[in-house]
């Protein structure tokens, strides 16, 4: 995952996405030290947890992801 991406670039692939898709935003670890967080053009994630109203095996569409550790 880079830091950034191009909005040309992401908007070519939300466009290609259903109008109903979820986005979301990953994260994993403890503590963070990086001011950015990994961005990503959308991928299909499924979910592992019950969070945000989303069930746990739904498939989203995940745009970036945030690791922390310590």
């Amino acid at each position: 995952m880079e830091n950034y991406i191009t909005v040309a670039d992401m908007i070519a692939a939300l466009s290609a996405l259903p109008a109903d898709a979820r986005l979301v935003v990953t994260e994993s670890g403890y503590y963070c030290y990086g001011e950015l967080a990994g961005v990503c053009l959308p991928e299909a994630y499924t979910m592992e947890d019950d969070e945000g109203g989303l069930s746990v095996g739904e498939v989203v569409y995940r745009i970036g992801h945030s690791h922390q550790s310590y």
